[in-house]
């Protein structure tokens, strides 16, 4: 089921960054949206959400307040919204979210989002040099001055982390000590979004998922290692997860393990959608028809594309079914799956940096946890190179035919 609601209340942003998958990876349709949601939306949203909830059973929520830039709005807006989603729903939790760039965000802003329990997240990517190429206003200025202040100011105010999108040309140490120095106490990254027709920058498109060809790993293990040996480390959920997968528990999101991705868009013009950075594969690929306005949420899960998204991680290619690491993996995030041959019907094109960084993760658990305990967890060495030679072969394991059907159906080619 859905239980978490990414709300675009705005369709414009205040920033520019150059990889930003809603404005400047192809997909123009944010145009046609209006620029803000309306309170109406929300209400009519609220009231959706309160007869979905009774008829589901569902009694926890997870709002995400989200744009473009949500601190566009005024203060008022969220003070509206919170009043009518607490009162509709008054037997519900909520876990409220805003996920900022923090220019603008000032100690009024996070003495608002206290008194309405909203947690606060900072987009921000590494040291001043690379922040300000990448994270920049329209006129071109970078904006690490006004976003380091947000972050500082939010240390005492509730700031609940950072997140950052992994950039190669910053060294891990480099990306480490700036979150270190900042004295932020959580950070999360990202994989750049991307798929095998519109390629990260940092990938050569003739290497990707060949033999030893693994610059995010490389990356990320130097990275773990820093993380690890610090004995005052922030947390660093992404790292934690994977943990947590390779040690057999139910945990995951969107880009790993093999829970489903109980998460839905509700544009500014109260369209309900898959996740909005799936946006990247085509110019309007995540459109439909199905609005707040004129339908029940549940409508949302007759979408073939929300199909696919939600059971992105059993809804693979023959290569990942056939991968002992796809329980930890899960295939990787719908994006990074597509090109406009075979649609969804391809592993991650970060499918050999996750087999070299599992493993890496994996054989260091085991050597630091006892013997005993590695047989009662089932866990067992693994090496990138047997992987990769296994998965040349062809599998045991076969695609069922309507689920390749479903797969195939977002090709172009």
């Amino acid at each position: 089921m859905v239980t978490s609601f990414v709300l675009k209340v705005a369709s414009r942003c205040n920033l520019n960054c150059s990889y930003c998958y809603m404005y400047n990876l192809g997909d123009k349709t944010y145009l046609k949206q209006p620029k803000f949601m309306s309170i109406h939306t929300i209400k009519t949203f609220a009231e959706k959400l309160s007869g979905y909830s009774k008829e589901n059973g569902l009694r926890s929520f997870q709002i995400v307040f989200h744009g473009g830039e949500p601190l566009l709005f005024p203060k008022e807006f969220y003070k509206e919204s919170i009043r009518i989603f607490t009162e509709t729903l008054n037997d519900s939790y909520f876990d409220f979210v805003i996920q900022t760039n923090g220019v603008g965000l000032d100690e009024d802003w996070y003495a608002l989002f206290n008194e309405l329990n909203i947690r606060v997240g900072i987009s921000m990517d590494g040291p001043k040099e690379y922040h300000d190429k990448y994270r920049v206003f329209h006129n071109g200025k970078g904006s690490y001055d006004e976003v380091r202040n947000a972050i500082q100011i939010g240390l005492d105010k509730g700031m609940h982390g950072v997140l950052s999108v992994v950039n190669l040309n910053i060294t891990p140490l480099e990306l480490y000590e700036e979150f270190k120095n900042l004295n932020i106490p959580s950070f999360n990254l990202l994989l750049p979004d991307g798929h095998f027709d519109k390629l990260p920058d940092d990938l050569i498109k003739e290497k990707v998922n060949t033999h030893n060809y693994t610059p995010y790993a490389d990356w990320l293990i130097e990275l773990f290692i820093i993380w690890k040996s610090d004995p005052d480390r922030p947390n660093m959920r992404f790292f934690k997860t994977l943990i947590q997968l390779i040690a057999g528990e139910e945990v995951g999101d969107q880009m790993v393990g093999l829970k489903k991705n109980g998460v839905a868009v509700v544009e500014t013009n109260g369209n309900l959608e898959v996740a909005d950075s799936i946006r990247a594969c085509y110019e309007g690929i995540t459109r439909n028809d199905i609005n707040i306005h004129t339908h029940e949420i549940d409508a949302i899960l007759e979408d073939p594309l929300f199909d696919i998204y939600i059971n992105s991680h059993q809804m693979v290619n023959e290569k990942c079914l056939n991968c002992p690491i796809y329980e930890v993996c899960g295939g990787g995030f719908l994006l990074n799956r597509y090109s406009n041959e075979n649609g969804f019907d391809n592993p991650t094109i970060y499918c050999h940096d996750m087999i070299k960084l599992v493993s890496y993760i994996q054989n260091d658990l085991i050597n630091s946890l006892p013997e005993e305990v590695c047989r009662e967890m089932e866990l067992t060495r693994v090496s990138y190179y047997e992987i990769v030679e296994e998965l040349e072969n062809a599998g045991a394991v076969s695609v069922q035919k309507n689920i390749k059907d479903k797969l195939l159906a977002y090709s172009l080619a």
